[in-house]
């Protein structure tokens, strides 16, 4: 004898839905320093990316994201070298780390959009002597969490 059975289980618990630690950043900021005039009377040069930079994290990522670039921090037109410092704080007073384990954020783990100001600084004594030119240098951030 064979014996079919239905079974239908219906239930109104939802189980908790689980995802991955997951973070997300912008790409494409640009730090603009813009023209600089070698005056013996000039500052320091410093720069702000602004709203350009941001970081999403979601909830599971449980401790502050961190921030850091192992990429050289000079800039160049031709032959000619411009060194610059990059930070996470307007008055420039810790660079930003090479290496793991980076620069803490402070930012919101819930989902939403954090904005990331990242500062670059470069010093008069630097580029007094050199000539005039357009310098660039492209920097890679990486993002632990």
């Amino acid at each position: 004898m064979i014996r079919v059975f239905a079974l239908a289980a219906l239930t109104n618990c939802n189980p908790p839905a689980w995802s991955a630690p997951t973070c997300t950043v912008a790409s494409g900021a640009t730090l603009a320093f813009g023209p600089v005039i070698a005056l013996a009377s000039t500052p320091d040069q410093t720069t702000n990316s602004g709203a350009s930079f941001w970081v999403s994290c979601n909830a599971e990522v449980t401790t502050a994201p961190k921030l850091y670039s192992a990429s050289p921090r000079i800039m160049t037109s031709g032959a000619d070298n411009l060194p610059f410092r990059l930070s996470l704080n307007a008055a420039l007073g810790t660079d930003l780390p090479a290496s793991s384990p980076g620069e803490a954020l402070n930012i919101a783990r819930d989902g939403s959009n954090n904005t990331v100001p990242l500062y670059g600084r470069i010093a008069t004594s630097d580029f007094k002597a050199l000539p005039a030119g357009s310098y660039t240098a492209t920097i890679s951030l990486t993002l632990e969490y």
